[in-house]
Formats: C-alpha cells, structure tokens, sequence
C-alpha cells in the first residue's frame, strides 16, 4: 500500500470513531420500531437469548456492555470496540481472498 492508501484508511478510520463516539449522544433513545410496538402490545418479555435457543448472548447486547446498558461512555467503547474488531476482520477477509487468486 502507498501513502494515499494509508491516509485514505485513517481518515476512514478517524470517521467511523467519531461516528461512535457521537452517536449514543444523538441516537433516538427507542429507534426500533418493532421492538417498540411489542412492548406496547404487551408481547414483549424479558428473557435471555440463551434460554430460548441455546445461543449464548451477544458480547455488547444494545452496544453496550451488560452490566450498564444506560452508561453512555460505555456504548462508546462498546461501537469502537466493534468497528476496530469489523475492520480487523474485514482486512483478514480481504488478505485471505487476495492471497487465493
């Protein structure tokens, strides 16, 4: 990779953290609408995922952390958290893809 690919990264990279970390401040405190109209209905219940289906949970649930979903420094880390494990992911992705052909 040439430097204007490395910068192009970073400044990629540089956005998506600032998304994150501006986004729990932004967001709508109940966007899903689904979600939202099962709790109205009353069909809505609180349960574990893991109880159902035998999945275990997810690691951030809501982009938080579990044992405080409503500390917003902790979503922040939580969504960074996640874009820098997706974009490591996707770059493995990517090498293995290139390396086959």
């Amino acid at each position: 990779m040439d430097n204007k690919e490395l910068a192009l990264i970073g400044v990629a990279v540089i956005i998506c953290v600032i998304i994150c970390v501006l986004s729990p401040y932004i967001a709508s405190g109940d966007p899903d609408g689904l979600e939202k109209s099962a709790e109205d209905s009353g069909l809505a219940e609180d349960f574990s995922v893991e109880e159902i289906n035998g999945i275990p949970e997810a690691l951030f649930p809501d982009y938080a952390f579990a044992n405080d979903p409503d500390n917003q420094i902790l979503q922040v880390v939580a969504l960074v958290l996640g874009v820098f494990i997706t974009l490591i992911l996707g770059y493995g992705v990517a090498y293995v893809v290139k390396n086959r052909n």
